[in-house]
């Protein structure tokens, strides 16, 4: 865990949250055990598990065990400083019963295979990991990722480090069948569903029937469930959340499209000037879309267009390329990879002269590609002169959206943020909200280059083939996003509160002041776990709405009531 805060406030904290949780929390004489993951470098990410699975174990009670540890290519290629020893009390503090460095203990089991797992003064014999087939897909995704490759070498098998990361995961997934095989494991909250440390203790808790709670890193308080009941098992866990996620945005989102319009339309405001994530990369003037009509659009676009080269009155597509090395194969992607996807996306756009694109990087290019992939594609593509490769941090949202007439990705936030403002999204793959009818989502290849074909052609004809509906939909999906499904507590300050001090100051005055009679965290994660729901919302979505008070509308920034959400083009 990376913590830089002074001694003396990080023990006022530890002290005020081990009093509150003593007080909050059954003892842990409990049979049942529930697993926290604790793997990630930043206090924040590890602070939201700890609180939701203290939560569950209100309803549930359960012993605490926090799984954590830090090997040597994570620590080299993205920790700047993980200190195992501050886990540990932290953990302490929220209740944990157990704390197990499992790297830790593969190195010891590596000197000494019949060492056993510690788990609740019990010695537990270590069982044979999973199958092979997973064991390479979870190393073969986490060595991408690791040496930020956007592909496996020709030689991958008989590289040295690669055949370390199948062992390494191989001795994580015995440790991870052996915890989930005691029958006793209630709960798995996790930060990550992918890669190896984190992605295959999901898939030892979904063969196991276990509960997995997956959190997210921004707002205040969002998390993702996947239950068994619900698990069909046909997909990885983020196809099954994409499923699920669909099926609560028609049920209970979209037929109350018309009672959640005036918060729909102020979060749609308040994504266009950034106040809030995603687009978080987006911060500063870059951020802010002041655009209010097509007139403003278009007079803009004459001048972005001019610095690219374009012709104004011809189509202009973008294509966000996704950080290539990231999460590989852990959703339905129609290319054998990410790179795949944007090499032949690229060729196809430069025999396509009858459009003109705009091939952007991802912003956090350098975190996830050690190759320059995307410079690379564009050296080959340098002699076409209707297609620009530019780095996208550099180009305002105005200029972008002023630009661009159709989006294509894979599964970035463009591809609900874009249609949101009236322009259309290809995606050639899967993300969490792509059963909600947001963007153009392509099954297959064929299917892919025939809506690219299609969507030119109407673009050439000055048709946008983004619908009114599409437009809706994504407005209540950032709605979804940024609020309904984002629970505001005292007990996990928001995103931004940072640096460290300012965190703990916070969540200690929360655990030594506010009474938790009145906390939503408790009914909200109640509701999740009983309901088996697949994602955390401030109220219950199925209840029928309360009669407002006042209108939203009438308290809106006067463009609100010219901007409708119309096909029309960035506004």
């Amino acid at each position: 865990m990376w913590l830089k805060a002074q001694p003396t406030e990080l023990q006022w904290f530890l002290d005020a949250a081990a009093t509150y949780w003593e007080k909050h929390l059954p003892p842990q004489d409990h049979p049942e055990t529930i697993l926290v993951e604790a793997f990630h470098q930043d206090v924040r990410v590890t602070l939201r598990n700890l609180v939701f699975a203290n939560a569950i174990r209100r309803i549930r009670p359960a012993r605490l065990v926090v799984l954590t540890g830090v090997e040597e290519d994570w620590h080299r290629t993205l920790w700047s400083g993980f200190d195992v020893s501050l886990v540990e009390r932290f953990s302490r503090a929220f209740g944990a019963g157990d704390v197990i460095d499992v790297y830790d203990l593969l190195e010891r089991r590596r000197k000494d295979p019949t060492l056993p797992l510690p788990l609740a003064g019990r010695s537990l014999p270590v069982v044979e990991p999973l199958d092979e087939e997973t064991l390479t897909r979870y190393a073969d995704a986490t060595y991408c990722r690791l040496a930020k490759v956007p592909r496996l070498p020709a030689d991958h098998t008989t590289r040295a480090d690669y055949r370390r990361r199948r062992e390494l995961g191989a001795g994580l997934s015995a440790l991870y069948e052996t915890l989930f095989r005691t029958g006793t494991v209630a709960a798995l909250v996790t930060s990550h569903v992918d890669y190896d440390q984190w992605g295959l203790q999901v898939e030892s808790a979904r063969r196991a029937g276990v509960p997995v709670i997956h959190t997210q890193q921004t707002g205040c308080l969002k998390a993702y469930g996947l239950f068994p009941e619900h698990d069909s098992g046909t997909g990885t866990f983020r196809a099954e959340l994409t499923r699920q996620i669909g099926a609560v945005f028609d049920e209970r989102i979209w037929p109350r499209r018309l009672e959640l319009h005036s918060a729909a339309e102020l979060i749609a405001w308040r994504a266009k000037v950034n106040l809030g994530r995603p687009s978080w990369w987006r911060g500063g003037v870059t951020a802010a879309v002041d655009l209010s009509n097509p007139a403003e659009r278009d007079r803009l676009r004459s001048h972005v267009a001019a610095r690219f080269g374009f012709d104004p009155a011809r189509p202009v597509i973008a294509v966000f390329n996704h950080a290539v090395s990231d999460a590989l194969g852990t959703n339905k992607e129609l290319f054998p990879s990410l790179a795949d996807w944007f090499a032949e996306t690229a060729g196809y756009a430069a025999r396509r002269t009858d459009a003109q694109w705009l091939f952007l990087d991802h912003p956090s290019q350098a975190l996830y590609d050690s190759t320059g992939f995307f410079a690379s594609v564009a050296q080959e593509h340098r002699r076409h002169r209707h297609v620009a490769f530019h780095p996208s941090a550099k180009l305002s949202k105005n200029a972008l959206w002023s630009l661009v007439d159709l989006g294509v990705t894979v599964r970035g936030s463009v591809s609900n943020e874009l249609p949101a403002y009236g322009i259309p999204v290809i995606q050639a793959g899967h993300s969490e909200w792509s059963s909600c009818g947001v963007s153009t989502v392509v099954e297959d290849a064929d299917e892919y280059w025939s809506s690219l074909d299609t969507s030119i052609e109407a673009a050439k004809r000055g048709e946008l083939t983004v619908t009114d509906e599409q437009v809706r939909r994504a407005r209540l999906w950032l709605w979804l996003y940024r609020s309904g499904g984002d629970l505001v507590t005292p007990l996990v300050p928001q995103w931004d509160v940072w640096p460290a001090t300012h965190l703990l100051k916070s969540m200690g005055a929360a655990f030594r002041h506010i009474e938790s009679d009145a906390d939503p965290l408790y009914p909200a994660v109640e509701r999740m776990w009983r309901n088996r729901e697949p994602m955390l919302t401030r109220t219950d979505l199925g209840a029928p709405p309360p009669a407002p008070s006042f209108s939203l509308t009438a308290r809106m920034p006067s463009t609100m009531d010219t901007d409708p959400a119309l096909p029309t083009g960035a506004r």
